[in-house]
C-alpha cells in the first residue's frame, strides 16, 4: 500500500479560506488523517479551521473533495482530532483526523468475486475462539494445527449473504529467529449475492449487534473488504474508543430451551425479524450492553426502558349492548337530571352526558407495559418480583429516590428486570415459543 494518497480539499466555510488545497491521506489499520498543505508563512487556516468546530464534526459537513487519487468512500466520517501548522522539509501543513473511510480500488485480477471479510476486535475474537480447539502436535509430529469445533463448520445463511466467523493467523518470522510468534485475527467470513458495499457493511453490523446480545458484550467492526467484479472496497473504521467495554460473557442462552447455543440460535430466523424491528432492537441491545457498563441505579433504568422501547399501543375496547342502551342511559339521565337544584342546568347537563357515556361504554385500559410482556410470553413474577413491584422501583429511580432502597434488593431486581429485558428480545427476534418461564 503506498504511504499516502494525494487529495484536494476545499472548506465549505468559506470564512476558514476560499483556497482549494493539497492534502496527503495516511490510512493504516490503527488511525486515519489528512495532512492539509499550505505553504503560506501568514497562514492561520489551522486556528480558523479549529474555531469553526463544533464538537466531533462530520467530515463531509466540513469538506469538499475536489480531486482524489483513490476513490474514497466517507460512511459518516468524523473528524476527531486536529493538530497545529507543522513542517518538515518540503512542507508546512495542519493535521485532521478521521474515523470511516473506505478505499475503494479496481479488483484487477477478479480475486474472491462477491466474497468479503470483516475485521473484529479483541471481544470479537473472545467469541470466535469458541468456534475452534486450540492449536496442537498431538500426531508427535513437526507441525502444529487448530481446527474448527465439531458442527461448527458451516456457514449461516441470513438475507442474500452467508457468513461464518474464521480465525485469519499472522506471524512474525524471520529466518534464522529463534521464535516465532502467531497472532490470531477474529473475522467474519462472507459470501453474498446481488447486493452494494453499504446493504453488506450493514448486515455484517446486523450480525455484529446480534453477537453482542448473544454473549453480553460490545463487538465492534475495524475493517470490512468487500469485493465484486470490478472494485475492492477496504473500509476502516479507526474512530478511538472513550471508554472500556466489559469482555465478560452474560449470555442469552440459559432462556432458551431449544436454541441454547450459539450454532443453534444462528441458524433460527433471527435476521428476518431483526430486520423487520431494526431501529427499536438497536437501541435495546444497546440499551442491554450499556447496562452493564454503568453503576446500578442507571442499569435498572436502562433494563426497564427496554420493556418501554417495545411498549405496545392498547387497543380501545368497548362493552357490548342490547337494543336497550339508547333507553336505559335515557332513563339514568332523567333520574340524575331530577336531582338537580337548578333545574335550568338540565340543557348544560345534557350536553355533558353524551361524552360521558361514551367514556362509561369503554372498557378500561390494560397496563400497556405489562400487556406487552404477556404478549410476548413474559411473567415477571416468574423471575423473581411482579410487574407493580419493578415499576415502583423504576419511579422511584426516576425521581432521585435511590437512598429508599437497599443495595442488596436492587441488585436483585436488575437481575429479574435482566432476564425480562433479554426475554423481550429474544421475543422480538422470533424465539417467542422457545423461551424457558414462559406463561
Amino acid at each position: 500500500m503506498k504511504e499516502y494518497y494525494c487529495t484536494t480539499l476545499k472548506f465549505k466555510d468559506r470564512e476558514v479560506t476560499h483556497k482549494a488545497l493539497h492534502a496527503h491521506l495516511f490510512i493504516s489499520d490503527k488511525e486515519m488523517y489528512f495532512q492539509i498543505i499550505d505553504n503560506d508563512e501568514n497562514s492561520q487556516i489551522d486556528r480558523n479551521f479549529m474555531i469553526s468546530l463544533n464538537g466531533m464534526d462530520s467530515f463531509e459537513e466540513k469538506f469538499e473533495v475536489i480531486e482524489t487519487e483513490v476513490a474514497l468512500f466517507f460512511d459518516n466520517t468524523k473528524i476527531y482530532r486536529v493538530t497545529s501548522f507543522q513542517t518538515d522539509s518540503q512542507n508546512k501543513y495542519f493535521t485532521i483526523y478521521v474515523s470511516n473511510i473506505a478505499l475503494i480500488v479496481a479488483n484487477t485480477y477478479k480475486e474472491l468475486i462477491n466474497e468479503g471479510e470483516t475485521f473484529l476486535d479483541d471481544n470479537g475474537l473472545k467469541i470466535v475462539n469458541l468456534f475452534y480447539s486450540f492449536f496442537n502436535n498431538l500426531k508427535e509430529i513437526n507441525e502444529f494445527s487448530i481446527l474448527r469445533m465439531q458442527g461448527m463448520e458451516e456457514f449461516y445463511e441470513i438475507d442474500a449473504m452467508s457468513f461464518r466467523p474464521e480465525l485469519k493467523f499472522i506471524s512474525n518470522e524471520k529466518r534464522g529467529s529463534k521464535e516465532l510468534t502467531i497472532k490470531k485475527l477474529p473475522i467474519l467470513k462472507y459470501k453474498y449475492e446481488n447486493i452494494s458495499f453499504e446493504e453488506a457493511k450493514k448486515r455484517n453490523e446486523i450480525v455484529c449487534s446480534f453477537l453482542s446480545f448473544c454473549f453480553g458484550i460490545r463487538i465492534s467492526i475495524q475493517k470490512l473488504i468487500y469485493r465484486n467484479d470490478k472494485q475492492i472496497f477496504i473500509y476502516r473504521n479507526t474512530l478511538p474508543k472513550t471508554q472500556i467495554f466489559v469482555s465478560n460473557f452474560f449470555t442469552v442462552f440459559r432462556l432458551l430451551k431449544e436454541n441454547h447455543n450459539i450454532q443453534r440460535i444462528l441458524k433460527t430466523s433471527w435476521f428476518k425479524e431483526y430486520i423487520k424491528n431494526e431501529e427499536k432492537l438497536n437501541k435495546a441491545i444497546d440499551n442491554y450492553l450499556h447496562s452493564r457498563e454503568v453503576n446500578l441505579s442507571a442499569s435498572f433504568l436502562l433494563l426497564f426502558n427496554i420493556i418501554e422501547i417495545f411498549n405496545i399501543k392498547p387497543a380501545i375496547e368497548k362493552f357490548e349492548f342490547n337494543n336497550q342502551k339508547e333507553q336505559k342511559f335515557n332513563l339514568a339521565f332523567e333520574s340524575i337530571s331530577e336531582a338537580l337544584i337548578n333545574k335550568k342546568d338540565k340543557d348544560l347537563l345534557r350536553d355533558k352526558w353524551q361524552g360521558l357515556i361514551n367514556n362509561i361504554t369503554v372498557k378500561p385500559l390494560k397496563s400497556p407495559l405489562e400487556e406487552t410482556l404477556r404478549l410476548n410470553n413474559i411473567n415477571p413474577s416468574n423471575y423473581g418480583y411482579t410487574f407493580n413491584r419493578l415499576k415502583k422501583t423504576r419511579d422511584k429511580l426516576t425521581h432521585g429516590s435511590v437512598a429508599s432502597i437497599k443495595e442488596k434488593d436492587l441488585k436483585s431486581q436488575i437481575s429479574c428486570v435482566r432476564k425480562i429485558s433479554k426475554s423481550l428480545i429474544l421475543s422480538k427476534l422470533g424465539l417467542k415459543s422457545d423461551l424457558k418461564n414462559s406463561i
